[in-house]
């Protein structure tokens, strides 16, 4: 049946206006979905980030560069930002092993209420004893009603029930522990001389360590010793005998009343100490100190993080907090090494620094590929001594066998081009630097004179110079900016690395390679490494090798240096004439300064050196 005209335009407008119908639909739809996604994302990142975070205040006893006080500090720091990431932290350090006269705690308490008067915290960490000391002093005028954890408190009692002070984390020292291990590593020991202070905290400790005295073996003699001066503890250090030792509690003021930083005492009695010096606070070790079971700072501050975060809690917390997880049997290996002892008679569970790593452990990166490297140079030789030998047995005529030996002189000689190349990447040196140092060192060659078969192996020879830098580990090779002495001391063993990967092959090439490696660092005046070689003392292959290698490391840009001017560079070897370098080389060099300056250019930024036909 036909459609008219008339019924075309009856039901064309309806078909567009259900389709324009169902659009508007959807569209409403759509923006009521992401108006529900923007309300939603609002009150998720309310929740997450709330109005009023909780303020948290932290009291510290000392001065903010006490390494104690940064090892508590950090541990509150860390807790609360894992547990409690909206948390606002403020720090206050009363230096009070410097401060201790009563009108500067006072005026210290006026300047906190100052502080503090419309910024109330919601809870306040104290650490040590003198801020719990303070705080229950003046706690109740500037902070009344806000709970307070105190944590590395000697001595301590569990707070009053009418006080602030909620809950108290003890820092008890294991001294029997740590005694009792000295015992067992020493079995000759008899007399352990207590050294301390006159401090508030040593006189809680010394009264902590005649508690323990009836536990200890009834051969053993503690030796509480009198207050005295750095000289004379030195001194007292110094005369121990055999049998004795020293316990050595925080030690910060001198019967002088001079007051020293943290760790001073310790360093100080460790240079002269005639016996082990024990203790029992982490912040005493790595001063030449033996070590003992120690007190952890960091975990003493974390434990009064998580107290507090469970009190806001409205979370009920223990008034007295007494952990023996919070101590850690460390040992300084070096130290136990200088005393003879022992590490197997410490317990098994103890840990120690200093403990030198193994070499592999040490050099593994360089290890790794140097012994693929040398595998693959072995099995290449192997091969190429293999087939050497099948030849000879087809073929035993005179011309055959010298083009055989040709073919192993053409192999060590990719293998060695190849292993320069290697040692080139490894050591991130400019692209074509080994091509440049060889075809330069055979252009000075020809310049004094040097035989044609002398200047193929120069040429051939010179990319090894630097291969013992694969014993050298990356992070010093790689290392940008200066090295220090300790660093520098290492990358000097190169020569010497070199020297043994290519000694002992009874082969021209590889015997010039081994001197050039071995050399290339030695000065005309006798001050270069690693044995002091002067003048013609040192080879002449390496005395060309360095003056080219010298040159091009200059104008080219390294990870630790910018390129040096071309003028510069030939300034800086000039004036090295009869120094670093064989007078005679410079004045060669000077006088083709323009023909090598043309030789680096066309070999700039070249990678593959090509085989040099003999």
């Amino acid at each position: 049946m036909r459609t008219t005209s008339k019924e075309k335009t009856y039901f064309i407008p309806t078909y567009y206006t259900l389709f324009f119908s169902y659009f508007h639909f959807i569209q409403r739809i759509m923006f009521f979905l992401i108006l529900f996604c923007i309300i939603f994302s609002i009150t998720a990142s309310y929740a997450a980030h709330p109005k009023n975070p909780k303020k948290i205040l932290v009291i510290h006893s000392y001065s903010s560069n006490d390494t104690w006080t940064i090892n508590t500090g950090k541990a509150i720091k860390d807790t609360l930002k894992e547990n409690s990431p909206s948390t606002l932290l403020k720090f206050e350090y009363m230096d009070s092993k410097n401060y201790t006269d009563p009108s500067y705690l006072s005026s210290l308490a006026l300047m906190y209420a100052n502080k503090y008067a419309w910024i109330r915290p919601d809870g306040i960490i104290v650490t040590d004893n003198n801020a719990l000391c303070f705080i229950r002093t003046y706690g109740s005028e500037i902070f009344p009603d806000v709970p307070i954890i105190a944590c590395g408190i000697n001595n301590a009692h569990p707070p009053s029930i009418n006080s602030n002070i909620r809950s108290i984390i003890a820092e008890q020292a294991d001294h029997l522990g740590t005694i009792q291990q000295a015992i067992q590593m020493r079995p000759y020991l008899r007399t352990i001389h207590i050294v301390g202070d006159e401090s508030s905290t040593c006189t809680s400790l010394v009264k902590e360590i005649k508690t323990i005295a009836s536990k200890l073996p009834p051969h053993i003699t503690l030796n509480f010793t009198p207050h005295m001066t750095l000289k004379e503890l030195k001194s007292f250090a110094s005369s121990r005998k055999k049998h004795e030792i020293i316990y050595l509690l925080p030690h910060f003021k001198t019967k002088d009343n001079t007051f020293y930083p943290q760790g001073t005492i310790e360093r100080e009695l460790a240079k002269t100490s005639s016996v082990p010096i024990i203790v029992s606070w982490s912040f005493q070790l790595k001063t030449g100190v033996v070590g003992g079971k120690v007190l952890s700072a960091y975990n003493l501050g974390r434990q009064a993080a998580f107290t507090l975060i469970r009190l806001l809690a409205g979370q009920p917390v223990i008034p007295l907090q007494l952990d023996a997880n919070i101590h850690k049997s460390i040992y300084d290996y070096r130290r136990l090494v200088t005393y003879n002892i022992n590490p197997d008679t410490l317990p098994v569970e103890a840990t120690f620094i200093n403990r030198p790593e193994s070499f592999f452990a040490l050099h593994y990166k360089a290890i790794i590929p140097a012994t693929v490297i040398i595998t693959t140079l072995s099995l290449i030789l192997f091969l190429t001594y293999n087939n050497l030998q099948k030849q000879i047995i087809l073929r035993q005529n005179k011309e055959r066998i010298i083009v055989l030996d040709q073919e192993v002189i053409e192999t060590q000689k990719v293998i060695v081009s190849t292993l320069g190349e290697v040692i080139e990447a490894r050591s991130q040196e400019t692209g074509g630097h080994v091509q440049r140092v060889a075809k330069i060192s055979r252009f000075l060659g020809e310049r004094i004179g040097m035989q044609k078969k002398d200047l193929d192996l120069l040429e051939a020879a010179s990319p090894m110079h630097d291969v013992g830098k694969i014993g050298i580990p990356e992070s010093i090779l790689h290392k940008p900016g200066k090295l220090t002495v300790e660093e520098f001391e290492v990358i000097k063993t190169h020569t010497s690395i070199g020297k043994d990967i290519l000694e002992g092959s009874n082969k021209d090439l590889l015997q010039i390679a081994c001197e050039i490696a071995y050399q290339h660092h030695e000065r005309w005046d006798g001050n270069g490494y690693p044995n002091g070689l002067r003048e013609n003392d040192i080879s002449i292959f390496a005395r060309i090798t360095m003056l080219a290698d010298v040159y091009d490391a200059l104008s080219s840009e390294r990870c630790y240096k910018d390129a040096w001017p071309q003028e510069q560079v030939f300034q800086y070897i000039a004036s090295e004439r009869a120094k670093a370098f064989d007078p005679h080389l410079v004045d060669i060099f000077t006088q083709y300064e323009e023909d090598i300056r043309r030789i680096r250019d066309q070999y700039l930024n070249i990678n593959e050196i090509p085989l040099i036909k003999l």
